[in-house]
């Protein structure tokens, strides 16, 4: 166990901007949006000819019961505008549920967590989006949490009660020290039922620059660690038929950018892994009552984050703290469902830049700057506000040669 120095509470709650896109969408979502709707929408458009008819009447009695066919006619032709809403949260409420079912293999119910018994895996939980889940799941759900890592633990211990947040300095691209920490998770706590590949880094680094052992380094951290953990802990899920994979990728799975090869390249084989491996979960084995989710958030204020610039409109692309993602990835287990989180909301339109015409993904590139979301001058803020400054060995040397070579620039 860690012996460095822990935060004595943890982030639980974000404070911040609250008039977002998102939360204008949450709200919608829940009134004139939802599915209750479909029944207010006629009763509004009767309600609307009724007094264009001079019944404005407080007396409900006085308005006749309208037919079936009458609301049919409101809506379609007297009130097209409310038609046309009404279809629309019609076929977006279909669209959900075609989706759900489809995600959870035909599975309807949700397979939800028992946090009595559930045992949590998360690697690279020791800082960022991971620290941000270990300390909601460990102070909210009283979970047992075991983290693997090769940062020192940053997370709030443990509160009164609930169990000890185990942590293993682990490099998760190894098999044997992966195996080796899974046994002790087992001897501590039971056969773990929820894995979070979180473990990730990035070099910012152009094409013509990039070292080839780091290249390979962060494919490995990034991509192959996720083979070496569902090889360690999905065989017990399929025997259980139990369990829930959150796959932490990257906007940068839809959108790569200028001098995020590397990190693109590797958060779109994690994205890849995640489809095949929820593909072979329900053709191959069966087992439809586990859970595959992904998380593919934008700029997030964390140390590797500090790498990229932040975005220019908070409204729609606000820049997201780790707690905000933490909180979404919770939710997501907590659903017993398998989910598909794309952070900030409007960002769901990145899947769509990889059908469109070149002409309108350059528009997105200009109006956005993404051309220069990552660049020398970012990078060297991040090194120099610390980012990587515990790595040892070749990537301690290797990340002294990019700060090098930035900082001559």
């Amino acid at each position: 166990m860690s012996t460095n120095t822990q935060p004595d509470k943890p982030t639980l709650f974000f404070r911040g901007n609250y008039v977002t896109f998102d939360n204008l969408k949450w709200i919608l979502d829940r009134t004139a949006l939802s599915p209750l709707s479909l029944f207010l929408i006629p009763a509004l458009a009767y309600f609307l000819d009724q007094r264009a008819s001079g019944n404005v009447s407080t007396d409900i009695s006085s308005y006749p019961v309208p037919s079936l066919e009458s609301l049919k006619t409101l809506v379609k032709d007297t009130y097209p505008w409310l038609g046309k809403v009404w279809l629309f949260i019609l076929l977006r409420g279909f669209n959900k549920l075609a989706t759900r079912y489809v995600r959870n293999h035909g599975e309807w119910k949700p397979d939800r967590p028992n946090w009595k018994k559930e045992v949590v895996v998360i690697t690279g939980g020791a800082a960022g989006i991971g620290k941000a889940t270990v300390e909601l799941l460990s102070h909210n759900k009283r979970a047992k949490v075991a983290v693997l890592d090769m940062a020192p633990p940053s997370y709030a211990k443990a509160p009164p009660g609930a169990p000890e947040i185990l942590y293993f300095k682990t490099d998760v691209s190894d098999p044997a020290q992966v195996k080796s920490a899974a046994d002790q998770i087992r001897a501590k706590f039971g056969e773990p039922t929820i894995l979070m590949n979180c473990a990730g880094v990035a070099n910012g680094s152009l094409i013509l620059e990039a070292e080839i052992g780091s290249i390979s380094r962060l494919w490995r951290i990034n991509t192959l660690a996720n083979w070496i953990t569902a090889q360690e802990f999905l065989p017990a899920m399929v025997k259980a038929n139990h369990g829930h994979i959150m796959t932490v990728a990257s906007s940068a799975s839809y959108m790569s950018l200028p001098q995020m090869a590397e990190y693109a390249t590797s958060k779109s084989a994690a994205l890849s892994f995640h489809e095949v491996l929820s593909g072979e979960i329900n053709a191959r084995y069966g087992s439809r009552k586990i859970r595959t989710s992904i998380c593919c958030p934008t700029k997030v204020r964390t140390a590797l984050g500090d790498g990229m610039e932040d975005h220019a409109d908070p409204f729609i692309t606000p820049n997201l703290m780790p707690v905000q993602v933490g909180q979404a990835i919770v939710d997501a287990f907590d659903s017993g469902l398998s989910q598909y989180v794309i952070m900030p909301e409007f960002m769901r339109i990145l899947p769509w830049m990889r059908a469109v015409p070149d002409w309108m993904r350059r528009i997105v590139n200009v109006v956005g700057n993404t051309d220069n979301q990552v660049s020398d001058k970012s990078v060297k803020r991040a090194l120099n506000n610390g980012y990587g400054a515990d790595w040892d060995g070749d990537a301690k040397e290797a990340r002294q040669r990019v700060l090098d070579r930035v900082n001559k620039k």
